[in-house]
């Protein structure tokens, strides 16, 4: 979701930190370097006059004199890399070592947001929110298997208990957050009030956010008001579709017009080729989702998604 004046600057502050920490130590690191190197110094000081000279050269009209001088800056380069090495020291040593090597904590990567920063977008909105505390309930470490059937074997589940279907699914989605990215892939959770589609949806969130995954959480309701309101205000919000993760939560609840399901469309279709998770959990079939939208939503869904359905009484009576 788009981000207030407040939260864009909370994740600037926490790069910002990062950025100057990394820096920081980097200096500290050159300065004891400087004083424990015997020689050190004096080399850093003759790369320094030789670019500036060559720097000048040019400036003054010289186009080979850059060229003319790497091999004497490659040497003492060289010269230099032996004396840390001699002295229990690397290059890599005085680099600043950033939390994120692809935008150098600055949150900007190619001209678009970083993934970095799009999971301290993630982080914030989610502590934000009561899905913080939900999450610390309904996760896998609290799955309870012994609240699902193990004596009836059911036809649907391949001849298994649910009990032992449950397991299956429990033990599958877990192993998918943990190897996330290596596995990716789109899935419609189906079935009855409290089989437990939003409870999987949960588990996955608390895992992927654990592994520094953005995700993203929109009850189906929730989305669709979210469309309006940025309608309304004549603004998007890249973050629906560039989260690594979008869930889904009880499509077909909410209320939908031609345009939210216009967006709803683009949307499936845009996370599809920019290869974006997305997983939805919906109480209706394919038949009512159609005549809730149109063909080619459903079209997408089924050639994109992997169906996993759930069976069972409803857990939340006990």
């Amino acid at each position: 979701m788009a981000l207030s004046a407040v939260q864009f600057h909370e994740i600037q502050e926490i790069l910002s930190d990062r950025r100057f920490s990394a820096e920081r130590e980097a200096l500290e690191k050159e300065k004891e370097v400087l004083d424990n190197v015997p020689g050190y110094a004096a080399l850093d000081e003759e790369l320094r006059r030789l670019s500036l000279s060559a720097i000048v050269k040019a400036q003054e009209g010289d186009s080979g004199a850059i060229a003319a001088l790497r091999p004497s800056i490659r040497k003492i380069r060289d010269r230099k890399e032996e004396a840390l090495k001699r002295m229990g020291y690397a290059l890599f040593d005085l680099e600043p070592h950033y939390t994120c090597s692809l935008c150098k904590d600055t949150g900007v990567y190619e001209g678009r947001k970083c993934q970095c920063f799009m999971k301290l977008q993630g982080e914030l909105l989610y502590k934000q929110s009561k899905m913080g505390e939900i999450l610390e309930r309904e996760n896998f470490s609290r799955f309870q298997l012994e609240r699902f059937d193990n004596i009836e074997r059911l036809s649907q589940t391949g001849n298994k208990t649910v009990r032992e279907y449950m397991k299956e699914i429990r033990d599958y989605f877990y192993a998918y957050a943990m190897n996330y990215p290596e596995n990716k892939g789109n899935f419609i959770f189906t079935g009855g009030t409290g089989t437990g589609k939003t409870f999987f949806l949960h588990c996955i969130a608390k895992a992927l956010l654990e592994r520094g995954v953005s995700v993203l959480y929109f009850t189906a309701d929730g989305l669709f008001q979210y469309f309006s309101k940025l309608m309304r205000e004549g603004v998007e919000d890249e973050y629906i579709t560039e989260a690594d993760v979008l869930l889904l939560d009880d499509l077909g609840t909410e209320f939908s017009n031609s345009f939210t399901a216009s967006r709803f469309f683009n949307l499936l279709n845009q996370r599809i080729l920019s290869r974006k998770t997305m997983i939805i959990s919906t109480n209706l079939n394919f038949k009512d989702l159609r005549e809730l939208y149109s063909d080619r939503v459903v079209s997408r869904m089924m050639s994109d998604y992997e169906i996993i359905p759930l069976y069972g009484r409803d857990q939340r009576l006990g």
